[in-house]
């Protein structure tokens, strides 16, 4: 059963499943290894047409961002025994910001909170890989809002054998509707984001009596092209 999502977007937005931290905590500890979602199967991503975005002029070109952090928030916390409803909590900043080839010059920083709702706080019930629409209102303001759609996520491990994920996954489908669609629609869009956690570290907290509360993302990148 795929989770409801209700987004509530402030300025940038990349709004990561809950799915994905889970799935980590089976990835391999290598740096560089990573491991493909269980659900390979193509789904049909679109993004809501730009006039609906707020902002104003439609950017055109591409932008990447250096610096990707926030917190996931897991209201109840994650667990191996968890059987209720889960409202997961999205916040993240962006910085580092650089527009190319583009009717702009400057995108400066941005930041959004996402609700997510799931059926259940059990963290083995959120293994499999989900689409992930993402929406984007940059700063300054007179920057046009973008949508950018992902089919799935992958698993990685990062330096010193942290948990991450990158977007799109294995079914590496991204589309973007608005500004910074690129020449292509956003297809070559990309993210790929760290926590501050190792996989047995967070496999353990899942089966603590506790739970995971949250979990912080302490660096990552994200270019719309």
């Amino acid at each position: 059963m795929t989770p409801c999502r209700r987004f509530a977007w402030k300025s940038f937005a990349l709004a990561v499943p809950l799915a994905s931290v889970v799935l980590a905590g089976c990835s391999s500890n290598s740096s560089s290894s990573s491991t493909a979602p269980p659900s390979t199967t193509t789904t049909a991503v679109t993004a809501p047409p730009p006039s609906t975005l707020p902002g104003g002029a439609v950017a055109t070109g591409t932008v990447s961002c250096t610096s990707v952090t926030g917190t996931i928030t897991f209201t109840p916390p994650l667990s191996n025994s968890g059987t209720s409803p889960e409202t997961t909590q999205i916040s993240l900043t962006a910085a580092g910001c650089t527009p190319t080839g583009s009717t702009v010059t400057t995108v400066t920083s941005g930041a959004t909170t996402a609700t997510i709702s799931s059926p259940t706080n059990n963290c083995t019930s959120l293994l499999s890989s989900k689409p992930v629409a993402v929406a984007v209102a940059w700063s300054p303001s007179s920057i046009h809002a973008s949508v950018v759609a992902f089919a799935s996520y992958a698993i990685i491990t990062g330096p010193g054998g942290v948990v991450g994920f990158s977007l799109p996954g294995a079914v590496a489908t991204a589309r973007v509707a608005g500004s910074f669609a690129g020449s292509d629609k956003g297809a070559k869009s990309a993210s790929t984001l760290y926590t501050g956690i190792g996989s047995a570290a967070l496999l353990t907290a899942c089966g603590s009596a506790a739970g995971v509360p949250s979990v912080q993302i302490t660096s990552g990148t994200v270019a719309l092209s």
